[in-house]
């Protein structure tokens, strides 16, 4: 089997471009992935189509050897768009050696562990404060919304969520809710906004829903020791924080008595093998999205050996839903898996084989591949730049 066209589709994913791509075979077979890089799509697509001379040709069912070959090739220029376009190949070739040996991924893998995976609602309250018109929900402008859509959460059955800051109206002074100055240090304001946010939610979900607080890499190590600590009292199911300094995220970690999740932004196993070798975290959360199922699972692999659990960055697109399912399924250090229930209304449009979410859980497909196709009529209908 050979390698014959790969071609990328930037779709409107509502709070962000979801970027596809399609690869094709002699065989008739097709694969599909996922890398998905939000704002910075035109440069995954000017990556996927660099890079596709070097795919032509090549037998799919080699993704060893061609993760091998563009990791080497792109070596002057390791991580970033570039790994994001090997992830999306690398994924569709998982999906075309799946749909060839008659088998899902997660069987290719070694087997599943979990039929179904626990879910944590992303973005709650996020999406609707920024995107609300755009989604067609319910917009989010006070704490009294917060409370409200506290109801919802518990009505779809999800037992966790993850929030972000957010500058509603009956908070005083928010403060900024991002930084674009990298050691930015966190405002007594913004503290009181974390606060007001999460004891909210802490509140309205009762003591026994899991919360996640995510600022991602807005602040440094004496700033994410303070918000830390100011959550405390709301027994976080984690504390979400992003560097690339390992002394510095354990240090934070020795700090406080908040679990601390991280990793969204690293790639390959030599990037998060120094923050397993110091036990800077309590959680890993690879993005394969960034390192495919080849590199994924073997993030993962290394984690287990590590005693760290692993929950997988997925807000991205539904097929990059797929990948973290057929990767996150075979773990046993699997805790959690990320899932924007705010997704456009004409997601499932997409698919030939919809996600099935109940209870706040995603069933894992049993279908050959990924488990399901994308519909091109329908990404061209809703294609971003058509």
């Amino acid at each position: 089997m050979k390698i014959t066209g790969v071609t990328p589709f930037t779709v409107d994913g509502g709070a962000r471009v979801w970027t596809f791509v399609k690869v094709e075979t002699d065989e008739g077979i097709v694969g599909w992935g996922d890398c998905t890089e939000w704002d910075a799509y035109p440069g995954v697509v000017g990556m996927l189509n660099h890079l596709t001379p070097m795919v032509i040709g090549k037998d799919p069912m080699n993704v060893e050897r061609m993760w091998a070959e563009l990791t080497a090739y792109n070596i002057r220029h390791n991580g970033g768009l570039a790994w994001k376009a090997m992830a999306g190949i690398d994924s569709a070739c998982w999906d075309i050696r799946g749909k060839a040996l008659g088998a899902p991924v997660w069987q290719l893998l070694g087997g599943r562990i979990n039929e179904d995976l626990r879910l944590y609602w992303s973005h709650c309250g996020t999406f609707r404060f920024r995107w609300a018109e755009r989604l067609k929900k319910r917009p989010v402008r006070r704490l009294a919304d917060l409370a409200r859509l506290s109801e919802e959460v518990l009505e779809a059955g999800f037992t966790a969520i993850k929030t972000n800051m957010m500058a509603l109206e009956d908070i005083p002074n928010p403060g900024r809710m991002t930084s674009s100055k990298v050691g930015m240090d966190i405002s007594t304001a913004q503290i009181k906004n974390a606060v007001a946010i999460v004891s909210t939610f802490r509140k309205s979900l009762g003591p026994d829903v899991g919360i996640a607080l995510d600022t991602g890499l807005n602040f440094r190590l004496g700033s994410a020791i303070k918000l830390a600590r100011s959550m405390e009292p709301y027994n976080l199911m984690w504390y979400e924080t992003e560097t690339f300094d390992p002394g510095s995220l354990k240090t934070v970690r020795d700090s406080t008595t908040t679990t601390i999740c991280t990793g969204e932004s690293l790639y390959g196993q030599e990037g998060y093998r120094p923050f397993l070798e110091k036990y800077a975290a309590d959680i890993i959360m690879p993005d394969f999205a960034w390192n495919g199922v080849t590199m994924g699972k073997k993030i993962c692999d290394l984690a287990m050996a590590y005693d760290t659990l692993i929950a997988p960055h997925n807000c991205h697109s539904p097929i990059n839903t797929l990948v973290s399912a057929s990767i996150a399924s075979t773990c046993s250090n699997f805790y959690i898996l990320e899932f924007d229930q705010d997704d456009p209304p004409w997601r499932d449009d997409l698919m030939t084989h919809p996600l099935i979410v109940k209870e706040g859980r995603l069933k894992v497909p049993e279908r050959p591949g990924l488990g399901s196709d994308l519909i091109e009529k329908q990404l061209k209908k809703y294609a971003v730049n058509k």
